[in-house]
């Protein structure tokens, strides 16, 4: 019974033994696994083992086994039926990174968790760890390489167009057959890393040109045509230079270039030219005088003609280009005293009496006569409350910082400059540009509507004698009227001619100082002819102007008034007569206290 009962429990032992067996070597294992200090049994770096040895020697084998091993191999290269071309390890500058090698195969079964080195180590026992290998190749070296074999390569040619005189020119593409680089290098690591030195084949690959587009081109081509201009700036003025229009039927290119791209078409050009060129306008800028207007002044009134003069100084050098647009306000700034502009005779309440910024308004009218005769376009303009002695009627202009403004457009094709210098006893305004293909000459016709008497107003003066009579502001008429602008070509020949402004001036009060004091009566001396004010001179001739005089500060005490009228003279615009009764209802009236 004994017996049988062994035999009986014999397959259990035999599994109970086995089962020790196995744990007795599972222990060793992990014993082994995690005593072992070197690379484990079976880690190998592509053929290279590097089993039993420790990291530092690892890296030493890798280096002696790769990198003499590398320079001293050779690779041949067959592009299809070309001759082969043999590339040499040692010429390809090659470095293995033996350190970052070794450390992967030490790390194979000591590092990483439990189960993970366990792992490591029995794939080496039983079929080898790769922890793989790795050559870099020199980058210039590489391309030195690469250039031995591609020298067999067909670029692709893209289509293109050039031009030519005043044609387009499209050509079309080719296809080429190149190495690819990527292929290449690919095919040559692996031969080294294997040590597999036989022949790389290559085959080139079609290298797929570009088609033209079309709308592209025209895009690059097509350019609209741009005058040469001024362009002004802090630093300086520049002139900018023109740009030629150049255009072709965009369609009509498509059509051919779709029914025949593997051929070269030839497409015409439009060229337009600029009217105003680069060398024209550097040549001849600012050389012609468009107009030139001069206006005159007594020096003897020294604030007023410190006034005008600085006046005339802001505004000379301004510059406009085609179609930009002067404005007098903008361009002289605020009239104050910090700016250097003094108390001068102004029109106000009826008077004439002192007032900052007094005389300037006889620039912002000189002006305005030479851009009537530039035949610019008068975009704001006012006639002061009053005629002025400086300018023929209805031509004056009337400025107020703030609210009135005088402005004008340069029409002209070319960049114009004004000049406006006073010396002595005059303001000259001239109005500089390019001369222009078309010439023309500007006259001015007037027609007076109607005329209104001024009134005369007696103050008592004790300053003066009893019964001594002194006129301490002269009287002007009233006059409604109407300026027309007449446009002549170089023939003579009328071209043009309208309305260009209405124009009423209110009639001047003259104003008589009466003597009730005891005073020995006394005569008022006669201005002198420096004192007495100078016609404008300008293109065409002008009225005769009426003289105001600066008054002194009477004492009112108490007034009379009487009427008195004068003829006016009557001027007709150009092909009409004095006998029209309904003038336009345009005035540019202005209240008689805001005229300087």
């Amino acid at each position: 019974n004994l017996l049988q009962k062994i035999k009986a429990s014999r397959p259990a032992m035999i599994s109970l033994a086995a089962v020790g067996v196995i744990i007795v070597l599972f222990l060793a294992l992990v014993v082994y696994t995690y005593a072992y200090g070197d690379i484990f049994p079976g880690v190998k770096a592509g053929r290279l083992s590097l089993s039993g040895n420790s990291e530092a020697e690892a890296v030493e084998l890798i280096r002696a086994s790769c990198d003499e091993g590398y320079k001293n191999a050779e690779v041949k290269v067959a592009v299809e039926n070309f001759d082969e071309v043999t590339i040499k390890g040692s010429e390809l500058g090659i470095t293995v990174p033996a350190e970052e090698i070794a450390r992967r195969a030490y790390a194979a079964g000591h590092e990483g968790g439990f189960f993970d080195r366990i792992g490591a180590v029995l794939r080496g026992i039983f079929g080898g760890y790769d922890v793989g290998c790795a050559i870099n190749f020199g980058e210039e070296d590489f391309e030195g390489a690469f250039f031995e074999v591609s020298k067999y390569d067909v670029a692709p040619i893209d289509a293109e167009y050039t031009i030519e005189d005043e044609t387009l020119i499209l050509h079309p593409r080719h296809d080429g057959k190149t190495i690819d680089k990527k292929a290449f290098h690919e095919k040559l690591t692996n031969a080294f890393l294997n040590e597999d030195y036989s022949t790389i084949t290559l085959e080139r690959e079609i290298a797929t040109s570009v088609a033209i587009d079309i709308d592209k081109v025209y895009s690059e081509v097509h350019t609209e045509v741009k005058d040469a201009y001024l362009e002004k700036g802090e630093d300086g003025n520049k002139i900018i230079p023109h740009v030629l229009g150049v255009d072709f039927d965009l369609e009509a290119a498509r059509a051919a270039y779709n029914k025949t791209p593997d051929e070269i078409i030839r497409i015409p050009l439009t060229i337009t030219q600029p009217k105003i060129q680069t060398k024209h306008l550097e040549t001849n800028l600012f050389k012609y005088c468009l107009a030139e207007v001069e206006t005159h002044f007594s020096p003897k009134k020294v604030e007023r003609t410190a006034n005008v003069r600085l006046a005339a100084k802001l505004v000379n050098g301004t510059i406009l280009n085609p179609g930009e647009e002067f404005s007098y306000n903008k361009v002289v700034g605020p009239r104050t005293t910090a700016r250097g502009f003094k108390a001068a005779a102004i029109f106000a309440q009826g008077e004439v009496v002192d007032g900052i910024g007094g005389g300037i308004c006889q620039v912002s009218s000189t002006i305005y006569m030479a851009a009537l005769r530039a035949n610019m376009k008068i975009t704001e303009r006012r006639n002061h409350a009053f005629y002025v002695d400086y300018t023929p009627k209805g031509e004056d202009a009337t400025v107020v910082y703030g609210s009135i403004d005088f402005r004008f457009v340069n029409t002209s094709e070319y960049p114009v400059k004004i000049i406006a210098t006073s010396k002595n006893n005059y303001i000259r305004v001239k109005i500089m540009g390019t001369e222009p293909d078309e010439k023309v000459t500007v006259k001015l016709t007037k027609k007076t509507h109607s005329t209104s008497p001024y009134t005369t107003r007696e103050k008592a003066s004790s300053s003066l004698a009893k019964g001594v009579r002194e006129v301490q502001q002269k009287g002007q008429q009233g006059i409604s009227m109407s300026v027309y602008r007449n446009v002549y070509d170089t023939k003579g020949k009328l071209v043009e001619s309208y309305l260009e402004n209405n124009s009423k001036y209110k009639p001047m009060t003259e104003i008589v100082l009466v003597g009730t004091g005891a005073a020995a009566p006394t005569v008022a001396p006669s201005p002198s002819e420096e004192e007495k004010e100078t016609p404008p001179k300008v293109e065409t001739p002008a009225e005769t102007p009426s003289e105001s005089v600066v008054p002194e500060t009477p004492s009112e005490e108490k007034t009379q008034e009487t009427t008195k009228t004068e003829t006016p003279a009557v001027d007709s615009p150009a092909g009409e007569t004095s006998g029209e009764e309904n003038p336009s209802e345009e005035t540019n009236e202005i209240p008689d206290w805001i005229a300087q």
